[in-house]
């Protein structure tokens, strides 16, 4: 329902921006090509390797993004992103490990899906050849990781939902008369133990007929101390490429 949403928006954006032209509007999706490592663990168990006892290896996941700006210096501009994130792996277990009370150990088939919506309220100090943006990421997470016995039948799951407000930075530098640009965004907090960081770096173009395109790479840390009862210390990062609109 989210990614519908997001869909509709970008729909929108072309008439929206007719009657207001004070008011630029861009948008994009992306396809990325992450790897996920790190750890899992219920609340009072040890944790769990996710390459190295679950398996999980490397998958392409999907992000779309819609965004704001506009020439009112007190209002913040909007972007909304929308992260689907999931991946499945299998393995076989040597050593038995212990997820919400249940114990496993021969062949596994293990899930997650983390499936995050950001709200981001920025500024912009500073926009000509550099644009520096400053503001707020409002992020809602909802995580399950699930993990099944294909051997004796047993499974568990354990849930996470928490919102973080995150600093939010970003910089672009843009290279005249070619329509080439380089840039880079960090979204972070640290609080109780938990975290959540994401960087990315890319390099883009884009024409005077709305399209454009850019590459770069991604990664995202996700640290949870006993959040819903699931413990993480996970990282999922890689390089996307992605298709973008400007109005």
């Amino acid at each position: 329902m989210k990614r519908l949403t997001l869909m509709a928006a970008l729909a929108a954006a072309a008439p929206a921006t007719q009657a207001a032209p004070l008011v630029d509007v861009y948008a994009g999706g992306y396809s990325w090509d992450t790897e996920t490592s790190g750890t899992i663990a219920s609340s009072g168990n040890d944790d769990i390797d996710m390459e190295d006892d679950l398996g999980f290896d490397d998958t392409d996941q999907t992000v779309l993004f819609v965004g704001v700006e506009h020439a009112v210096p007190i209002l913040p501009n909007v972007r909304l992103r929308h992260m689907d994130l999931s991946d499945d792996g299998r393995n076989t277990l040597i050593d038995p490990v212990t997820f919400d009370g249940e114990t496993f150990t021969g062949d596994v088939i293990s899930e997650y899906d983390l499936d995050m919506l950001d709200g981001t309220f920025y500024w912009t100090p500073l926009d000509n050849v550099v644009k520096l943006d400053l503001g707020v990421t409002v992020r809602r997470m909802d995580a399950e990781v699930t993990i099944r016995s294909d051997s004796f039948g047993n499974a568990a799951t354990e849930k996470a939902d928490e919102t973080f407000p995150m600093g939010h930075l970003a910089v672009r530098a843009n290279l005249p008369l070619t329509g080439v640009y380089v840039g880079g965004e960090v979204n972070a907090i640290e609080y109780d133990g938990s975290g959540m960081r994401d960087y990315s770096a890319r390099i883009g173009w884009r024409s005077n007929f709305l399209l454009g395109v850019e590459a770069g790479y991604s990664r995202m840390e996700i640290e949870l101390d006993d959040v819903g009862d699931l413990d993480s210390d996970m990282e999922i990062g890689g390089p996307y490429i992605a298709a973008t609109l400007a109005f």
